[in-house]
C-alpha cells in the first residue's frame, strides 16, 4: 500500500454513505496526502492488549466506533483503538468507518460492519463433505478488501479498509490491524474464548442417566403448554402474569431434563463466553437446541447461577438444555423435524445420533452424547432455601433431604398468622425459591403486600430463571411479627398454582461483621502469676457495634445473654474437642496482662468493650489443635437468651498465631566469638561435676548471653564431616543435660535437652589429651517447642559453632621482667627457677597465674604439688643445653612448703632445681617449661636463659 494512499485513508477516516452501503475504493480522492493522528499512543495500547493476552485474557466483544474499534475482555475491561482524530465521517458500523468489524456468521460467511457479504470463511468439501478453513481476507495495495475461496485464489473487492480492523478468522480468533503513515501495519491476533480452549471434557454426575454405549444421556420432554387458572381465583390474568417469562400462546415447549457436568480447560475460560452447541461427526449441528450454562461447584443441595462476572476457579459447568417454543400453527411438522434431528435411519432402524459439545472450532469433547425424548414431569413441590450456607429453612410443611420443602399449592399451617408464622428468615440472607422439578416449571413469581415491602424491606431478584427473596430491614419491638408470602408458579403444561406461608423473621440484627486478620506472636503462659501472664489477643467491639446501627444496637444491648465461640480451619472445617486451648471473656477496659483483663472482665452486654482470647498453649498445640503459621477463624455468635435463644449478629475473628524465632531465645555473648566460631574453654568446675575420670567437658551456659530452658533441645551435627577428622560432630563430642557421673554417662547420645544454668554439657569423645574434637570447629543445633507446646518448623533451628580448649594450652609462659631470664654462673648449680624469674598467660593475655607450685599441701611429713591454679596437674623442665645445665628432680618442680620465719609461717614456693656445669664466658640458651594441666593438654613453652660470667 503506498503512502499517498494510505494517508487519504487515514485523513478521511473513510468518509461513507448514509446508506450505510459499501463505498467504492474509487470514491476517494488519492491525492490527499495529509494525515494528523498519533499512532505512539496506538502502540502502547496494542502492547498493553498483548500483556492481558499473554496473561491468559482474551476478548468478549468487539464493537465499531466513530473513532475505530474498542475491545472489552473477559475481565470486563475495554481498550479503545483509534487512529488519532478526533470523530471521523461515517456512523459506527457502516462499511468505511473509522473501524471496521469483520466477522462470521452461523452460515461461515463474512460480515463486515453488519453487512453480510458473498464471500465464506468455511466451506465444506464437496466431495468429502469436510470442513475447509478459508484464508482470512488481507488488504490490497489500494486499500480495499481482498477475499479468498476454497481453492485459496484472491478476489479483490472495491470495498474501502479502515485504519483500524478487527478481522474473526475460522479459529475463532480475532486479527487486530491498524496502519500507519508509512503504509505498514501493526498487527497483534486477538483470543477468544473459543479460541482459549485446549479441551472440553465430559464428566459423569450423579443425577446424570448412563444408557447403553453413551454415557451421557440428555432427555426432553415435550409439553403441550396452554395456561390454565386451576379455578383459582386469585391467578392473574394471562396478561397480567409479573413473572420473568411472557405466557405463551397455546403450543408445544420442548423442555430439556437433566444435566451433564463440562469440564473447561483452561480454567480461565469462562464458559458464558462459549456459545456451546451439538454438533455430530458430520459436523452437523442441533438445530433449536441451545444450551443454559451454569456453573458447578458441587454444593450440597443445588447449582445456583453465579451473580458475578468470572470463570469458575474449578472449570466445571453445568450444561442444561434451554427451552424451545413451537407454535401451534404447524405444529406436527416442526415436532417431527425437531425430533428427526436426533435420530439417524440405519436399515430401516432409527439409531440415537453420537453428539459432541463444542465451541464452534476445532475443540470438541468426545462424541458421547445422546439427546432423545423423555418422559414428562410432574412439578409437584418448591424448595426455600437460605442460598447463605444452605441450611434448611425451620418450616412446619416438612423437610426433604434437609432442604424445605413445601407443595406447590400449599396453605398456610395450622394457627400461622403473624406472630405464629410456618418459617423464619435471617435479615440481609437471600433466600432461594426453586422447583424440585426443574424441567417442569415454566416461571415463577413472588408476591407480598406492598405495606410488608415497607416494613420488612423485602428485596427479590427474578432472573435468569432464579428466584431470590430476602428481609433488610432489622426487626423490632414495633414491626409485625411476619408476613404472607405467595409464591405464584406455572408449569409447562401451563397450569397455575400457589403456595402461600407466613414468613417471619429471626432476632438477627445483621449480617456477620468480619474483623481484619490478626496476627498473635505467642508468649509463655504463666502459670503462677497472671499479671505477668500476657499471652492473649483482643478486638475491639466498636467495630460490631458500628455495624449494628444506632437502632441494631440498642436491640442488641437489650437482648444479648449469650456468646458462643466457634473455631474454624481455614477449609472451613469446624474444630471440635475445644477444651480451654483458648480462653474467652469480655472485659470493659483493656488491660496489658491477663490478672488484671480478669478482673476487669463482665458479662457480654453493653459494658463490654473488648473480648479478650487468652491462649493456653499447652492445651491449645496438643494434638495440633491449632498449628503456627495457619489462619483460624473464631466465629463469635450473640443470642438473646442463654438457653436455646435465637442468633442476634456474629462477628468473624480470622487469627494466626506466630512464634518468636528461635534466634530472639538464644544469643551466645559475641566477648566468646571469633570467625563466627565461640571459643570454650575448659574449666576445673566443669572437671570436678563430670566425676567420671577424663571427661573433657565444658558447660554451655558459660557462652550464652541468654537461652530458653523450655522445651528446647541441643544436637550434636550428624551430617557434616568435621576439617580433617574425617567424622561428624556426633561423632567427635557427647551432651548431656547433666554432667557424666559414670563411665556410661559419658557415652550420652548426640543431644541433650536444654536446662537451666547448664544449657548442656558438651564432652569431648575419647582418651583424655587425645580427643580428635579438640580444638576443632564443632557444629551444634538448637531446636524444639516454644514453652514446651508449640512446635518449631524444621528450618527454624539456632545453629552455632564452638571450639573447645584449654586455656593453658592456649597460652604462653615468658619471663617475669625483660625478655630473658639471667643466671649467674657462679649461681647455676642448685639455682631454683621459679615464680619469681617467669610467669603463666592463659589464652587471655590478662589472665597470668604462677607456673610453679605456690599452694602448700602435706600429706604426713610429704609435701605435695598443688597451684592455686587448679587446672594444672604437672610443672616440668627441659634444659636448653645440657653441656651448660640440666634440670635435677628428673625435671620436676619442686613442691611449695612452709618454714617458720620470726614465729610467722612461711610459703616457700617450689621450683625447678638447676645442676649446673663449668661456663667460660656469658652464654645464652633456653629453658623449656612444660605444664600440663587436668585434661592432659601440655603447655611447652622455651623460655630464654642467660647465664653470665664475671669477666
Amino acid at each position: 500500500m503506498n503512502k499517498k494512499f494510505l494517508s487519504a485513508v487515514l485523513f478521511g477516516a473513510l468518509m461513507v454513505s448514509s446508506t450505510g452501503t459499501f463505498v467504492s475504493c474509487k470514491d476517494y480522492d488519492d491525492d490527499i496526502d495529509r494525515i494528523d493522528t498519533e499512532l505512539g499512543d496506538l502502540k502502547s495500547k496494542l502492547d498493553a492488549l498483548q500483556t492481558e493476552f499473554n496473561a491468559g485474557k482474551y476478548i468478549t466483544n468487539v464493537a465499531t466506533t466513530a473513532e475505530g474499534i474498542t475491545i472489552t475482555l473477559n475481565d470486563g475491561s475495554s481498550y479503545p483503538i483509534t487512529n488519532g482524530k478526533d470523530g471521523a465521517p461515517g456512523a459506527p458500523g457502516e462499511a468505511g468507518a473509522a473501524g471496521d468489524k469483520v466477522e462470521i456468521n452461523d452460515e461461515g460467511f463474512f460480515i463486515i460492519n453488519g453487512k453480510v457479504t458473498e464471500w465464506k470463511a468455511i466451506a465444506k468439501d464437496a466431495s468429502t463433505g469436510e470442513t475447509i478453513k478459508i484464508k482470512t481476507p488481507t488488504v490490497s495495495e489500494d486499500g480495499c478488501w481482498v477475499f479468498y475461496d476454497e481453492k485459496g485464489e484472491a478476489h479483490p473487492t472495491t470495498i474501502k479498509v479502515a485504519p483500524v480492523t478487527a478481522v474473526q478468522n475460522a479459529d475463532k480468533t480475532w486479527t487486530l490491524t491498524v496502519f500507519d503513515a508509512e503504509g505498514k501495519k501493526q498487527e497483534i491476533i486477538v483470543p477468544t474464548a473459543a479460541s482459549s480452549l485446549t479441551d472440553l471434557m465430559l464428566i459423569t454426575r450423579g443425577n446424570g442417566t448412563i444408557t447403553g454405549s453413551m454415557p451421557f444421556d440428555f432427555k426432553i420432554a415435550e409439553y403441550e403448554f396452554k395456561y390454565n387458572q386451576n379455578n383459582n381465583d386469585n391467578a392473574p390474568a394471562e396478561k397480567d402474569w409479573a413473572g420473568q417469562r411472557a405466557i405463551v400462546d397455546n403450543g408445544y415447549i420442548m423442555a430439556g431434563a437433566g444435566q451433564i457436568k463440562l469440564q473447561v480447560n483452561p480454567t480461565s475460560v469462562d464458559a458464558a463466553d462459549l456459545n456451546l452447541k451439538l454438533v455430530n461427526s458430520k459436523n452437523g449441528y442441533l438445530s433449536n437446541v441451545d444450551f443454559v450454562t451454569t456453573p458447578y461447584t458441587d454444593m450440597e443441595y443445588f447449582d445456583q447461577p453465579t451473580q458475578t462476572r468470572a470463570a469458575n476457579v474449578n472449570g466445571l459447568y453445568n450444561l442444561s438444555i434451554a427451552d424451545k417454543y413451537i407454535k401451534k400453527t404447524n405444529p406436527d411438522t416442526e415436532k417431527e423435524n425437531y425430533w428427526k434431528q436426533f435420530e439417524t435411519s440405519v436399515n430401516n432402524a432409527n439409531k440415537a445420533v453420537a453428539f459432541a459439545v463444542t465451541a464452534g472450532g476445532d475443540v470438541r469433547s468426545k462424541y458421547e452424547i445422546r439427546v432423545s425424548k423423555g418422559k414428562i414431569e410432574e412439578l409437584n413441590n418448591i424448595y426455600f432455601v437460605s442460598a447463605k450456607d444452605q441450611s434448611k429453612l425451620e418450616m412446619r410443611n416438612g423437610t426433604k433431604n434437609d432442604k424445605t420443602l413445601l407443595p406447590k399449592n400449599a396453605k398456610p399451617s395450622e394457627g400461622a398468622d403473624h406472630s405464629n408464622p410456618d418459617a423464619k428468615m435471617e435479615a440481609g440472607v437471600w433466600y432461594n425459591v426453586y422447583a424440585d422439578k426443574a424441567a417442569a416449571l415454566y416461571d415463577m413469581h413472588l408476591v407480598f403486600d406492598n405495606d410488608d415491602e415497607t416494613l420488612f424491606g423485602i428485596q427479590t431478584k427474578e432472573e435468569n430463571g432464579m428466584v431470590a427473596i430476602r428481609l433488610t430491614k432489622t426487626p423490632d419491638n414495633i414491626t409485625k411479627a411476619a408476613f404472607l408470602l405467595t409464591i405464584q408458579n406455572i408449569d409447562k403444561e401451563g397450569k397455575y398454582e400457589q403456595a402461600k406461608l407466613w414468613i417471619g423473621e429471626t432476632s438477627k440484627i445483621t449480617s456477620d461483621v468480619t474483623y481484619d486478620p490478626i496476627t498473635h506472636q505467642l508468649s509463655k503462659n504463666n502459670t503462677t502469676d497472671t499479671s505477668k501472664d500476657k499471652n492473649f489477643f483482643q478486638i475491639d467491639l466498636t467495630k460490631m457495634k458500628n455495624a449494628l446501627g444506632t437502632e441494631g444496637l440498642a436491640l442488641w444491648n437489650t437482648k444479648v445473654q449469650k456468646a458462643e465461640v466457634t473455631y474454624y480451619n481455614a477449609k472451613g472445617e469446624k474444630l471440635s474437642g475445644e477444651n480451654s486451648q483458648i480462653n474467652e471473656f469480655f472485659v470493659k477496659e483493656l488491660k496489658d496482662n491477663l490478672k488484671a483483663n480478669t478482673d476487669k472482665s463482665v458479662t457480654v452486654g453493653k459494658a463490654a468493650t473488648n473480648m479478650i482470647f487468652a491462649v493456653n498453649n499447652t492445651s491449645a498445640a496438643t494434638n495440633n489443635f491449632f498449628e503456627v503459621g495457619k489462619q483460624y477463624t473464631a466465629v463469635i455468635t450473640f443470642y438473646d437468651a442463654k438457653e436455646n435463644g435465637e442468633k442476634l449478629n456474629s462477628i468473624k475473628v480470622p487469627f494466626t498465631f506466630t512464634l518468636p524465632a528461635i534466634t530472639e531465645l538464644f544469643a551466645i555473648d559475641p566477648g566468646f566469638v571469633q570467625n563466627n566460631v565461640a571459643n570454650c574453654y575448659l574449666y576445673m568446675d566443669d572437671f570436678k561435676a563430670a566425676k567420671k575420670a577424663g571427661a573433657a567437658t565444658f558447660k554451655l551456659s558459660r557462652i550464652f548471653s541468654k537461652y530458653d530452658t523450655n522445651g528446647f533441645t541441643v544436637k550434636l551435627n550428624a551430617n557434616d564431616k568435621i576439617g580433617s577428622t574425617d567424622k561428624k560432630s556426633s561423632e567427635l563430642a557427647k551432651l548431656n543435660s547433666v554432667a557424666a557421673t559414670s563411665e556410661a554417662d559419658a557415652t550420652q547420645a548426640a543431644n541433650a535437652t536444654v536446662t537451666e544454668d547448664v544449657l548442656a554439657y558438651l564432652t569431648l569423645d575419647g582418651t583424655l589429651g587425645e580427643e580428635k574434637g579438640y580444638d576443632q570447629v564443632l557444629k551444634l543445633t538448637i531446636d524444639g517447642k516454644f514453652d514446651n507446646a508449640w512446635e518449631y518448623p524444621s528450618d527454624a533451628v539456632f545453629n552455632f559453632q564452638v571450639k573447645v580448649m584449654s586455656p593453658i594450652e592456649k597460652g604462653k609462659i615468658v619471663p617475669k621482667e625483660g625478655n630473658v631470664v639471667t643466671i649467674k654462673a657462679s649461681d647455676l648449680n642448685g639455682y631454683k627457677f621459679g615464680n619469681n624469674v617467669i610467669i603463666g598467660y592463659t589464652y587471655n593475655t590478662e589472665v597470668s597465674y604462677k607456673v610453679m607450685p605456690d599452694k602448700v599441701v602435706k600429706e604426713g611429713e610429704k609435701y605435695l604439688n598443688a597451684w592455686s591454679r587448679t587446672d594444672i596437674k604437672e610443672v616440668t623442665g627441659e634444659t636448653g643445653n645440657k653441656l651448660y645445665f640440666e634440670v635435677d628432680n628428673e625435671g620436676k618442680a619442686t613442691p611449695a612448703t612452709s618454714t617458720t620465719v620470726d614465729n610467722k609461717s612461711v610459703t616457700v614456693e617450689g621450683g625447678l632445681i638447676l645442676k649446673g656445669y663449668q661456663v667460660d664466658h656469658t652464654v645464652k640458651t633456653t629453658i623449656k617449661i612444660n605444664v600440663k594441666d587436668h585434661w592432659n593438654r601440655v603447655k611447652s613453652s622455651p623460655v630464654p636463659v642467660e647465664i653470665t660470667v664475671g669477666e
